[in-house]
């Protein structure tokens, strides 16, 4: 498998390459560090890369336009955004330019991995956290709206968002929830609307940035809670 990153920062680019490539990937490194977006990354010819990480925490947009290039350039890879921390409208960003989601800078080698086995496999990449949300915190205005849109999930939506966090895929969640491959996407798509997001990225941020209370799974299909 081949990984393709992108980062302004040589050192880290070179530390990454060897932990991956000990774990038996195929890494290349774009040849130039990313400051405009009149200075492009050189992407290697003979990257063809079935994963790119992304740094996009760089100044005027850089690291998204370098994204949304790798995924015109090799549109068969998955291109995952490497940031320091979760900026909603960065990521929203990285989204709508077609990345499949993001790994925090500081993440475990073994998240790191998981992160690009699941892209890999067409799960959408995200750290999974414990809540930050503290007790008896007031909500703020988008806190409040983020509810009130979440309030016209179904049970069964419900389920299947908490699926996509777990980094599930459609094939997958079809498979725990006993239902056709249609009416995951149009549970899918139900949740998009509802949410008033564009893409499965988008309302996986959605969930994770909010702290949304999902529904378990409940395994085996059925026909209650919203089918």
């Amino acid at each position: 498998m081949k990984v393709l990153i992108v980062n302004e920062n040589a050192l880290v680019s070179q530390a990454m390459r060897a932990i991956l490539e000990s774990h038996d990937f195929e890494v290349s490194l774009s040849p130039y560090a990313l400051h405009t977006r009149a200075e492009q990354p050189g992407i290697p010819a003979h990257a063809r890369p079935d994963v790119a990480l992304v740094d996009i925490r760089v100044p005027d947009s850089g690291g998204i336009e370098a994204g949304r290039r790798i995924i015109r350039e090799h549109p068969l890879a998955k291109v995952l955004a490497l940031t320091a921390q979760e900026d909603t409208g960065v990521l929203t960003a990285a989204s709508q330019a077609g990345f499949h989601g993001w790994v925090l800078k500081d993440a475990s080698v073994s998240q790191l991995v998981r992160s690009i086995r699941g892209a890999l496999e067409g799960r959408i990449a995200q750290p999974v956290r414990g809540s930050t949300r503290r007790p008896g915190r007031l909500q703020s205005p988008a806190e409040r709206d983020a509810a009130l849109l979440a309030q016209h999930l179904t049970r069964r939506e419900r389920e299947v968002l908490g699926l996509l966090v777990e980094g599930q895929n459609s094939q997958s969640i079809s498979h725990a929830l006993s239902l056709s491959s249609h009416t995951v996407r149009t549970h899918i798509q139900n949740i998009l609307t509802k949410l008033q997001v564009h893409s499965r990225f988008e309302a996986v941020s959605f969930a994770v940035r909010f702290d949304m209370t999902l529904e378990p799974a409940r395994l085996g299909g059925g026909t209650a809670g919203g089918e």
